[in-house]
């Protein structure tokens, strides 16, 4: 039964992520949602009770928090590799177009949902602030917030730009973690 449970959530996520990447929050409904996911729209509305909480759902699930927390759960030696798997974590979420997509929108209604709003400020702030004390706790120097919102700005231009990239994911990642470094420790 749980079984069940899971796998109807799991269909209803996977057409809440498709549809809402392709339409918008806004303009996807919840009709088209239950057709793509082969369940009622009153299946729906069991496991999300409005089309706000499914929005935030789906919202939440775009930003790499996971991915990255997962990163900083290792032990590192060399302040460019943890730099390195933090990025390649982060870039690695939006090989889905999708994803990259609703990155974008969930940013653009951050202020009308707290959720969104309190988990982009959790990954912004308090995450990169844990990676760049552990950097800096590795190199002897502080990492001022310019810089620290440099490397997670420019992780944001790859995504926002990902089709016009010349560079893949990981050499971009090897090419910023070498030059976000060089510039605080020369």
């Amino acid at each position: 039964m749980i079984e069940m449970v899971e796998d109807t959530e799991k269909k209803i996520m996977d057409a809440a992520v498709r549809v809402f990447a392709r339409r918008g929050y806004d303009a996807a409904s919840t009709d088209e949602i239950a057709s793509k996911s082969g369940v009622s729209k009153g299946t729906i509305f069991l496991y999300f009770k409005r089309k706000d909480a499914l929005i935030e759902r789906v919202a939440l699930a775009s930003v790499p928090f996971a991915e990255v927390e997962e990163v900083l759960k290792k032990d590192y030696k060399d302040p460019e590799e943890l730099l390195f798997d933090v990025g390649v974590a982060f870039l690695n979420k939006y090989r889905v177009e999708d994803y990259r997509s609703l990155l974008i929108m969930s940013m653009a209604k951050k202020d009308q949902y707290r959720s969104i709003n309190k988990r982009l400020k959790e990954l912004c702030f308090n995450t990169m602030d844990k990676m760049f004390k552990r950097v800096e706790a590795m190199t002897g120097k502080p990492f001022p917030q310019p810089m620290r919102k440099a490397f997670f700005g420019s992780l944001l231009c790859y995504v926002i730009w990902w089709d016009y990239n010349e560079t893949a994911p990981e050499a971009y990642c090897r090419e910023l973690a070498r030059g976000v470094l060089r510039s605080v420790i020369a």
